[in-house]
């Protein structure tokens, strides 16, 4: 059996609700490797260990994608004879010398006595673990600050111990439906689904929410959106993704309507459409993708006008970036080369020629009582379409 200790930082902090969000972690790290069907998932110590009789190079870049995890480590197990404590410390450290002949390299030991029973305190056991290390390999140094290579040893209850090299880094934050739904506005391009990423990364599952102006722009950035989806799925247990045909609410805007006051008010229709299935998902606030300024519609006035027909708070994790930082992300997360495909989206629809960049809530009150709104929103939740993702599929962790 392979052994993989996972750590977290966050969930360490929560006091009297930490064993609650242990257990959720643990749930979704079962969830992710549930195609593994000879793996086994606990909790040990302020550790959650992962015991597979698969290999460790499959798991591995799974637990990657699960938000919560700060780091891991392959591990081995040992009893806690000195002996055997030896053995596996000095097999650890010659696999790695041995991948860097004539390299030289810099130690320390680091200790863990989970176990206060145990015969020496964690600094004893360090020394003693260096000492062994030091007389196989003479050629190594020591170095407590900035060490080339860290042999972890943790000692637990019931004759238990690991031993551990690497750390390998996780993508932290809390894990997946610790902070309750959210309904997220997802187009085609770049920053949305980022947004996104960033409320997974705290505990909040996206429920995404992305309108569609078919016929006007093609089935391409449809499945534009499905693809992003599929993608940032890989972070979370489920998906849900609701797409709302929005043609005719922009026709009756494009109709009715002061053009340059378009953009808002398409905005604004997507926070009424947010409105009325934000109860049946049980969304706690919405998420947009803005960034002040960015664009026409983001500016400090219209993005106050957009907010304004929502009742619950709107979260803009980019709201302060500029545009390269997003990319970056983007490009980080696996989500820029989907983004960047040349298919338009619905909000290139019927653009204004000169839109408005200091809109007030009142002019575009005004402006809403020439349309159905009643009558565009139920056509619209009539005709939305509701697709459901699950993360089950190991070669999308793989790509």
């Amino acid at each position: 059996m392979v052994t993989i200790v996972i750590r977290y930082s966050e969930l360490a902090l929560k006091g009297k609700n930490r064993n609650w969000f242990e257990d959720l972690l643990v749930r979704n790290i079962r969830n992710h490797l549930s195609s593994y069907n000879d793996t086994k998932v606990s909790k040990v110590y302020g550790r959650i260990i992962v015991e597979t009789a698969g290999d460790a190079d499959k798991v591995s870049p799974i637990l990657r994608y699960i938000p919560g995890i700060a780091n891991f480590s392959v591990a081995q197990q040992s009893n806690h004879e000195m002996e055997n404590l030896s053995t596996i410390a000095r097999d650890l450290v010659k696999k790695y010398v041995d991948n860097y002949k004539n390299a030289e390299f810099s130690f320390k030991v680091i200790s863990r006595r989970a176990f206060k029973r145990f015969p020496i305190n964690s600094q004893e056991l360090s020394a003693q673990m260096g000492g062994v290390i030091l007389e196989q390999f003479p050629n190594l140094k020591v170095d407590l600050h900035q060490p080339d290579l860290e042999l972890g040893i943790e000692i637990w209850q019931n004759n238990r111990a690991i031993l551990y090299l690497e750390k390998t880094p996780g993508l932290g934050g809390l894990p997946s439906g610790s902070s309750g739904n959210v309904i997220s506005f997802i187009s085609g391009g770049i920053d949305s689904p980022v947004s996104s990423w960033f409320m997974i990364k705290r505990g909040c599952v996206p429920i995404y929410l992305h309108f569609h102006s078919y016929p006007f722009i093609g089935e391409q950035s449809r499945q534009k959106v499905i693809d992003l989806v599929t993608h940032l799925s890989r972070y979370q247990p489920k998906s849900t993704l609701i797409i709302v045909p929005f043609a005719e609410i922009q026709k009756a805007i494009k109709e009715s309507c002061n053009e340059k006051n378009r953009t808002i008010l398409y905005r604004r229709l997507m926070f009424r459409v947010a409105e009325e299935i934000k109860q049946k998902y049980k969304a706690l606030a919405y998420v947009t993708g803005e960034a002040v300024g960015q664009v026409a519609s983001q500016t400090l006035e219209n993005i106050a006008c957009t907010e304004a027909v929502a009742s619950v708070p709107v979260i803009r994790p980019l709201i302060g970036m500029d545009k390269t930082e997003i990319i970056s992300w983007a490009k980080k997360i696996g989500t820029y080369e989907i983004s960047i495909q040349p298919f338009p989206d619905c909000c290139t629809v019927f653009q204004p020629r000169k839109p408005e960049i200091h809109g007030k809530v009142s002019y575009m009150a005004q402006d809403e009582q020439k349309l159905n709104i009643d009558e565009l929103l139920s056509q619209a939740l009539e005709n939305m379409e509701i697709l459901h993702f699950e993360t089950q599929v190991l070669d999308k962790f793989l790509e």
